[in-house]
């Protein structure tokens, strides 16, 4: 392997680690993104459930053992 070659494939090598650490810096932006809206996706099922339970409690509805009115 002459000098040329070896050169060809330290560029290459360069080439592709460049090309897998920008893979790598948008790979982890879109994971913190999906994270924060999993966050907030939890904070609306927890502000969603309270809301039912109160709803559920005025009207008497007992959530764990009561059977919906269509059976």
């Amino acid at each position: 392997m002459n000098t040329t070659e070896i050169n060809e494939r330290i560029n290459d090598l360069e080439f592709k680690v460049l090309y897998q650490e920008d893979t790598i810096e948008s790979l982890n932006q879109v994971i913190s993104q999906q994270q924060k809206d999993l966050l907030l996706i939890q904070e609306k099922m927890q502000l969603l459930s309270k809301i039912v339970e109160s709803y559920r409690s005025q009207q008497g509805i007992n959530s764990e053992n009561e059977v919906p009115p269509h059976y």
